[in-house]
């Protein structure tokens, strides 16, 4: 049986969390000091909720296919989280003929797959790398930023557990979507929308290339907030070591702060395993436990996830 002090170093070490550092520098050169997953915009009576993120060149080398339904899906989920029916995406793509045709197969189904519309794309037929970067779109009546979680929240896990894993190159991919329809694609998303829309939920971010200790310690940092976590509460898939899943991307897999448990029965009705895990505190270190041992994952009062420090 695994140590907390070796689920801990685990999660820690892990590249996905570490490689965050190097955020700092660009939000410090551009003054940004909001660091949400998502960027908001006021029309109107809506919001628009605008993300970006580039795929990593481990995956587009392994499997520019799955890169290519990635760059949809990380984005979904990004504006996802925060409230917003996603409706649109743009793309620049890089590489050899053939990769490029692989990863435009993989942004189709992903298009189809949340019916999205394709907005705008751009190629670099003759780069010396090989690279995907994308951007989705959508909308929103109210968000539920990741900087707005509070001490006395309860922290709720809602991940979907019907996936299997895949491992490209070192993303552990846990991944559920390829096996849903569209349409169970499309009450879970709806329902994080409503839930949000309802005020449910007060903060939240996806578990993302960080795992999900790493994902956890971004949205706290960004808040101003601590957490304490009872490891063994989080929804986990049997036959895997909690070392192993703390270190993985569930292809669906939310982080939320909620003044209730009310969301819980809605989240499990569509197909998420959900559990409250724990809560925000005002003390900035993030502490997790296992049975009665404890110990801290971080103390964001003397360390940063953004490399803000």
């Amino acid at each position: 049986m695994e140590s907390l002090a070796q689920v801990i170093s685990a999660a820690r070490n892990y590249k996905g969390l570490k490689r965050k550092l190097e955020i700092g520098e660009i939000l410090q050169i551009l003054g940004e000091s909001d660091y949400d997953d998502a960027g908001v915009l006021d029309v109107a009576d809506l919001k628009i909720v605008v993300s970006a993120d580039g795929i990593t060149e481990d995956l587009v080398k392994s499997d520019p296919w799955f890169a290519g339904y990635y760059s949809v899906l990380v984005n979904v989920n990004d504006v996802v989280v925060k409230g917003a029916k996603p409706l649109g995406y743009v793309d620049v793509l890089s590489g050899s003929p053939a990769t490029r045709r692989k990863m435009a197969e993989g942004i189709k189904t992903g298009l189809e797959k949340y019916g999205l519309k394709l907005l705008k794309g751009h190629t670099h037929p003759d780069s010396s790398y090989e690279a995907i970067d994308a951007a989705v779109v959508g909308i929103a009546k109210r968000v539920a930023k990741g900087t707005d979680a509070k001490p006395g929240d309860k922290l709720i896990m809602a991940i979907d557990l019907e996936g299997a894993f895949g491992t490209k190159g070192w993303v552990r991919c846990f991944d559920s979507t390829l096996k849903r329809t569209k349409e169970e694609l499309q009450r879970m998303i709806s329902t994080i929308v409503a839930a949000i829309d309802n005020g449910y939920i007060s903060s939240s971010r996806d578990i993302s290339a960080p795992g999900i200790l790493g994902s956890l310690a971004m949205l706290c940092e960004a808040s101003g907030t601590g957490a304490t976590v009872d490891l063994e509460l989080i929804p986990k898939p049997p036959m895997i070591s909690l070392s192993e899943w703390l270190i993985s991307y569930p292809a669906m897999g939310f982080i939320f702060a909620s003044k209730d448990d009310a969301i819980l029965d809605l989240l499990r009705g569509v197909g998420f395993s959900a559990q409250v895990v724990g809560s925000f505190t005002e003390q900035k270190q993030i502490v997790v436990s296992i049975g009665k041992e404890k110990g801290i994952f971080m103390d964001l009062s003397r360390e940063s996830v953004f490399g803000l420090r």
